[in-house]
């Protein structure tokens, strides 16, 4: 049996995935906490806040991918320039080397979050 979730509802989906706490939404959609809990036994209700979290860690996972993109293409751009000597380019090197060393890869950390997140019983 399939129940379709109500605009409140869906709101509570995305507040929930976004952190927002539960007597916080409440109080913004006007409902009590007792209402949003028997909201989070329905399966739909929880398939939903499960969907718009992976959203929103996709989301971000792209966002971070977008910025150490264009952060390597600044420090090559930056260790290329003829005009940076030789000192300021290793320093460079260095810094951003000592900065990566022993990093998960964002994919993963990401993976590792929701996964963390799904074992708390968060959704």
């Amino acid at each position: 049996m399939s129940k379709k979730l109500n605009e409140n509802q869906l709101i509570a989906v995305h507040l929930i995935a976004s952190g927002v706490k539960a007597s916080v939404i409440a109080n913004q959609l006007k409902i009590r906490e007792e209402t949003l809990s028997r909201w989070r036994q329905i399966d739909e209700f929880k398939e939903a806040v499960e969907d718009a979290v992976e959203d929103i860690l996709r989301e971000i996972d792209e966002t971070h991918k977008n910025l150490l993109i264009n952060s390597q293409n600044v420090i090559n751009e930056a260790l290329n320039n003829k005009e940076l000597d030789l000192f300021k380019k290793a320093n460079l090197a260095l810094r951003y080397m000592s900065l990566i060393k022993g990093k998960e890869d964002i994919t993963q950390k990401s993976s590792h979050n929701l996964f963390k997140y799904a074992e708390l019983g968060r959704f």
